[in-house]
């Protein structure tokens, strides 16, 4: 009778034992599959989701999100605050003269249009599509001006600039916000002909200015000339006369042309 409880005593134990190891297994398993399936989007991002590499169409915003476990569900973050993108451009002008320069261009995908872009793009859109367009656009608005007019008129080059990636990059659900052209550079033949020219043009100016100068002074020698007749010092010097006769008049009989004897 001891030994028949003792039996029944260790087969409870038994299955205690296997109550727990089975509970604690699907513990483990719903923990894992529930990490598992959780995914974390950061501030200003946004998280396409995929199916067995298929675009579902979901989009995951900030914050925590759930997710099919186990890689049934994959998701790629895409950044969509305002990047920057850097790119080192060249062109020709209209007169076929070689410029480059440094852009910088402002963007920023669009919410709503991200699985669209991972879809027809790819994660690498920027090398694909973004760096290509400003390339492109650059040497076709830097092709409408000759040089001269790319340096008098290079606000007027960066509107065309930005106007036109604006209009490349929209369909795509990119938005470019600005777009600077910074260290505007022509080649060296070139530039040292526009220096010879402004070297040139001061020099001009410079001698125009002398000849002015040296027509201004002798219109004033002239009109001094005119001015200063023999009535006139004959009237200045009886002005500032003293009233006192000369002691030595030089052999003459007059003082100011006027007979000092009657």
């Amino acid at each position: 009778m001891v030994q028949k409880r003792r039996v029944i005593q260790e087969r409870g134990e038994m299955l205690q034992s296997r109550k727990f190891i089975i509970f604690a297994v699907l513990t483990v398993f719903l923990a894992i599959t529930f990490f598992s399936g959780v995914r974390q989007i950061g501030t200003g991002q946004v998280g396409v989701v995929t199916q067995y590499g298929k675009v579902t169409g979901r989009e995951l915003g900030e914050g925590l999100a759930f997710v099919l476990p186990f890689g049934l569900n994959n998701v790629t973050v895409y950044d969509i605050k305002i990047q920057k993108e850097n790119v080192s451009s060249t062109a020709a002008s209209l007169d076929l003269q070689d410029v480059s320069s440094e852009i910088v261009l402002n963007y920023q995908l669009e919410r709503g249009s991200v699985s669209n872009v991972h879809q027809t793009i790819g994660a690498n859109y920027v090398d694909k599509i973004v760096t290509p367009a400003i390339n492109e656009i650059f040497k076709a608005a830097s092709s409408k001006y000759t040089a001269s007019q790319l340096i008098t008129q290079r606000s007027k080059l960066k509107s065309d600039a930005l106007t036109g990636l604006q209009t490349r990059l929209k369909p795509f659900g990119i938005t470019v916000s600005e777009l600077s052209i910074v260290d505007f550079k022509f080649s060296d033949n070139f530039s040292s002909a526009i220096e010879e020219k402004q070297v040139a043009q001061q020099n001009a100016e410079r001698a125009k200015f002398n000849l002015e100068a040296a027509k201004t002074d002798a219109q004033a020698q002239k009109a001094q000339s005119e001015t200063l007749t023999k009535e006139f010092l004959q009237k200045q010097a009886i002005e500032k006369w003293d009233g006192k006769l000369p002691t030595y008049l030089g052999g003459g009989d007059s003082v100011f042309n006027i007979p000092l004897t009657d």
